[in-house]
């Protein structure tokens, strides 16, 4: 659901087919949404329209970040499968896939010039 920022009604209720939602993302123009089937859901923010389905993660996705790279718009995952993939938001492909925790990658975050990741190996990776 979208709830307007100072009265909390609803604004409108986004349903993603026969999936769990578990992390959340928002840019100028998409809706991002992140599920328990290993995928990520790209939704027009003017129509709430399905763009495009982003797969290659093997498991839930827990994170999602939107950044820049190089000038252009990208988007991080983390997920169960203890990765972390790198989306091109402007082609809606994925540009590169890392793999260094141990276990189920559960947060991510951006500071300083650098992206944080959390897992259940108990690290957090810089």
């Amino acid at each position: 659901m979208i709830f307007d920022h100072d009265s909390f009604d609803t604004v409108h209720n986004v349903e993603v087919p026969s999936c769990s939602i578990y992390s959340l993302a928002v840019t100028d123009n998409l809706l991002i949404c992140g599920t328990y089937k290993n995928s990520i859901h790209c939704y027009s923010l003017d129509e709430y329209k399905l763009i495009k389905t982003l797969k290659g993660h093997e498991g839930t996705v827990y994170d999602l970040i939107v950044s820049s790279s190089q000038g252009h718009p990208i988007l991080i995952s983390a997920s169960y499968d203890r990765t972390i993939r790198v989306w091109n938001l402007e082609t809606m492909t994925s540009m590169q896939e890392m793999i260094h925790h141990q276990g189920t990658v559960s947060c991510l975050a951006i500071a300083h010039g650098r992206l944080f990741s959390g897992s259940v190996d108990h690290c957090v990776k810089v």
